[in-house]
């Protein structure tokens, strides 16, 4: 697949793909672009993505285009890599496991916006940057995994895991966590800053303990009992049901539920993983090319089978697994008014302390 600048190694592994994901990129195979024949012979991507969810789409746009990937994947804040490396002409496009990934960059000034309408035209606007600097690729939703033991409850709100009913029985990782900012930033949208901050006091004073960990963790913490609910992304459950060759994580994902919130009023909380062109790129029409790729019909499919998040696309359906789960109802407020409510939402989880975990 090109010339890998794989920052990590012990991810470096045989990708293999499902019948109907193959099928679809067969598909997608037999329509080579015209605009492959002018656009450079090589691209620089960087993501954040894990290899496993995105190596099969770069390897089939090599083969669709024959341009070759340069590939690196980073981990952990990605601007301070991105900021050099597009200084010196090595970055073409940006592909972020997360929507916090693509608002750093840009507001790093490292992005410029898309301005094809047929690839925006794509993607809901309410997952388009209000700029135009960044467009989602997958979508990923905030819900309630509950214990199928000791849970009957079929429906929540976010609202409702504030209420004293669940003192000392939910789990969350850090409320700094861009997950929960983004969740937070929605509450306020939503109902105002007075009430976004009690509604985060409740959840501090709710949790099992302090939190710590990833959404993974929370799920394990409630098969193990340490508490009943746990706000998590889905995509989280998915993987872990799907885990078949490791039998322990696969029944702890089936022993939960997963609850879409709010499914009687907005709906429940979505954000997404997606990509940005960089400012000044030396492959644009690459990077261009490649957004269209990854934008159409059979790659969304593809992208979201093993990943478990949903395409970006409306018209494209998710897993079959994901799918059994229902269709959930989805809170339409544009992505781009909430990260503008990100720094105040950040400021109100340090405010309560939140962190700190209950009793303090």
């Amino acid at each position: 697949m090109g010339n890998h600048l794989d920052e990590n190694a012990s991810f470096a592994r045989p990708v293999r793909l499902g019948r109907s994901a193959s099928t679809a990129l067969a598909l997608l195979a037999c329509a080579v672009s015209a605009n492959a024949q002018t656009a450079a012979e090589a691209i620089n991507v960087y993501t954040t993505r894990e290899r496993q969810h995105i190596a099969p789409l770069l390897a089939t746009f090599e083969s669709l285009t024959r341009i070759k990937t340069n590939v690196v994947y980073l981990s952990g804040d990605p601007v301070a890599r991105l900021t050099a490396d597009r200084a010196a002409g090595k970055v073409d496009i940006f592909i972020a496991a997360e929507l916090s990934h693509l608002v750093a960059a840009k507001s790093a000034g490292l992005t410029e916006a898309v301005t094809n309408a047929n690839l925006t035209g794509r993607v809901p606007a309410k997952f388009l940057d209000l700029d135009g600097h960044w467009l989602g690729l997958t979508r990923r939703v905030r819900v309630v995994a509950a214990s199928r033991e000791r849970v009957s409850q079929q429906a929540f709100t976010y609202e409702e895991l504030a209420d004293p009913k669940w003192k000392g029985k939910l789990c969350m990782r850090s409320g700094l966590h861009p997950y929960n900012v983004l969740l937070t930033a929605s509450m306020i949208a939503h109902k105002g800053e007075p009430v976004a901050e009690a509604w985060l006091r409740g959840l501090k004073a709710n949790l099992a303990g302090k939190p710590s960990g990833g959404d993974r963790d929370q799920i394990l913490a409630v098969v193990a009992g340490r508490c009943d609910i746990a706000l998590v992304n889905s995509y989280y459950v998915g993987g872990m049901r799907a885990a078949k060759d490791k039998p322990e994580t696969q029944i702890a994902g089936n022993a939960v539920n997963v609850i879409f919130p709010n499914a009687g009023d907005r709906g429940a909380h979505v954000s997404i993983s997606g990509l940005a062109m960089m400012k000044g790129a030396p492959g644009l029409d690459s990077a261009a090319l490649l957004a269209d790729f990854l934008t159409s019909e059979p790659a969304q499919f593809v992208y979201a089978q093993d990943s478990f998040e949903y395409p970006v696309r409306e018209d494209v359906k998710p897993s079959g697994l994901v799918e059994s789960w229902g269709t959930p109802k989805l809170d339409a407020i544009p992505l781009g008014d909430l990260t503008s409510l990100q720094a105040k939402a950040a400021q109100l989880i340090g405010k309560v302390g939140f962190d700190a975990g209950p009793g303090s």
